[in-house]
């Protein structure tokens, strides 16, 4: 099994329509062939809202190669392409990404194209072999 975490933050006032792009994430990347899509939000020690709105995704892979699957389809597909896009301008995505706010290669990849490689990681983004214990 291979997960893929995104971390990210969400206004209060972009909540409603997160919780709209969330039910489309589930609905594509079920058609793309991801066999689990979940997406929570964190919370502070003791269950508090003092981390409030940051929320994790969770994407869950066979192996690899089913990942690099999923990744391809969904490069190809102009709905799901439409739909990232869609979720980096309601998060601002570029803005979290550079001030480390955000913590996904994945979306960075899709949106401009193929992601930077940083130390340790594969072209897709997703993590090296050598890097899963």
């Amino acid at each position: 099994m291979l997960l893929q975490t995104n971390s990210y933050i969400v206004p209060k006032d972009k909540r409603t329509e997160h919780a709209r792009l969330v039910k489309k994430f589930r609905q594509v990347f079920a058609r793309l062939g991801c066999e689990d899509f979940e997406i929570y939000e964190q919370s502070g020690p003791n269950w508090s809202s003092e981390i409030g709105g940051r929320f994790v995704q969770i994407m869950k892979f066979r192996d690899q190669d089913h990942a690099a699957d999923v990744r391809s389809k969904e490069q190809q597909d102009p709905v799901a392409q439409e739909l990232v896009r869609e979720f980096c301008e309601l998060i601002n995505f570029n803005y979290q990404y550079q001030q480390n706010l955000s913590t996904s290669a994945y979306y960075s990849g899709v949106v401009t194209g193929p992601p930077t490689r940083a130390i340790g990681s594969s072209p897709t983004g997703l993590p090296s072999p050598e890097d899963v214990t």
